[in-house]
């Protein structure tokens, strides 16, 4: 095993020591803060079907969160820093952060309301579709703004708009035509009949911009420039949440609209989308979670890891995941998604492009106190594609300490 390997188990060991002496903080304390130490080796890190690359990555993290409640009103936030570092492929070395904070707010009348943001950078999955395989560093950073405004009409009914903004950025040229920009507003009426049963439908305007780039590979440019494309979405949401035990809760959502070229070179789409989420408890141990999912474009890309955001493909998926209770301390997990997706081309012969993407991950993790835990996790990724290039196959597996103080 490598030095850099032998130091990191030595200091994730040490400081577990350290953390079980550490003082007991009461647990009505707002805030936490505290780190991570973890090594996971890759099968396949530039998910290549031609010439897979293998890696062992160390990764520290420095973690701190809050969440307050200041009289009607509620601020939470997280914070991750890593930083990664590569055994062989050290041009691949990286820090990377994910800030998600927000704010619930209501007054003393029928106002209340959302607001929130996400920010992460970190490296790039490399899961997008190139036409020739990228072999180096490349980081992506996404930015998701949401806000939701509720006005309570009567008893049952009430009023909700709700705005957001998503962006995605990559630091390599060759990604720049998976990059874009997304605005959406909506307006509807939630009617909640009992507080184990709730109907919604809303009018959704989404705006979907991908910027002009220039196809380069390795600096050099390999195609003609291609121009901005720009998305209009309209749909009518028609959601629900049922509350039908104590173990068991249903939430969905219908959606039937049109999307619309408004600039580039594209197709359109019409027709039906949606997602369906079951939470299930069916003893105190249990814990399991499943959803079923139809949608096009970007919006596919933020329920599945694996699926890519271009907008001319419609993408069917299937996502599982479970928690078990072994003993009081030891807690195993495991998931598994499928996704099958197909792609219309705008050339002249309407070309196709079907895949299919399996992930699965299973995981054990030991409680030793409310703030230390130490855990190991495997997973497996693949797609299967009807042009070859797309393919691939990756696994992983790894362990990690950690340290949280309240």
């Amino acid at each position: 095993m490598p030095h850099a390997q032998r130091r990191l188990l030595l200091a994730t060991a040490c400081l577990a020591v350290w953390g079980s002496a550490a003082p007991a903080w009461a647990e009505s304390n707002p805030y936490y803060y505290g780190g991570s130490l973890g090594i996971n080796r890759v099968s396949n890190i530039y998910r290549s079907v031609f010439s897979p690359n293998d890696d062992t990555v160390a990764t520290a993290s420095l973690l701190a969160g809050i969440n307050q409640p200041i009289g009607r009103q509620r601020v939470y936030a997280d914070v991750n820093v890593n930083t990664n570092r590569y055994s062989k492929n050290t041009d691949l070395n990286n820090v990377g952060y994910s800030v998600k904070g927000g704010l619930d707010w209501s007054t003393v009348e029928r106002l209340s309301g959302t607001v929130s943001i996400d920010n992460s950078q970190a490296l790039s999955t490399y899961t997008e579709r190139t036409a020739l395989a990228l072999r180096k560093k490349n980081t992506e950073n996404n930015t998701s703004l949401n806000g939701v405004v509720r006005v309570g009409l009567v008893t049952k009914y009430s009023l909700e708009a709700g705005a957001g903004y998503r962006t995605r950025r990559f630091s390599a040229d060759e990604y720049a035509q998976f990059e874009f920009d997304q605005n959406r507003f909506s307006l509807g009426l939630v009617y909640q009949p009992s507080p184990d049963l709730r109907f919604g439908v809303a009018g959704r305007l989404t705006n979907d911009k991908y910027p002009a780039y220039l196809p380069i590979f390795n600096g050099i440019p390999v195609g003609n420039p291609v121009d901005t494309r720009e998305f209009e979405r309209k749909d009518i949401d028609f959601t629900s949440r049922w509350v039908a035990s104590g173990a068991s809760t249903l939430d969905g959502r219908v959606s039937t609209g049109r999307s619309k070229v408004k600039q580039g070179v594209a197709n359109d789409f019409s027709g039906v989308t949606g997602r369906i989420t079951w939470a299930w408890q069916p003893t105190a141990k249990w814990n399991v979670s499943s959803s079923v999912s139809r949608d096009t474009g970007l919006e596919s890309s933020f329920n599945n890891a694996n699926t890519s955001a271009e907008q001319d493909r419609m993408t069917n998926s299937l996502q599982v995941n479970a928690n078990y209770e072994l003993t009081g301390k030891v807690f195993l997990t495991g998931g598994a998604s499928t996704a099958k997706s197909r792609r219309i081309n705008n050339d002249a012969a309407g070309s196709r492009v079907d895949d299919r993407d399996n992930a699965f991950n299973l995981g054990a993790r030991w409680q030793y106190s409310r703030g230390i835990t130490l855990g190991c996790q495997a997973s497996k990724s693949s797609r299967d594609s009807s042009e070859v290039r797309y393919t691939f196959d990756a696994n992983s597996y790894g362990c990690y300490g950690q340290i949280l103080l309240y």
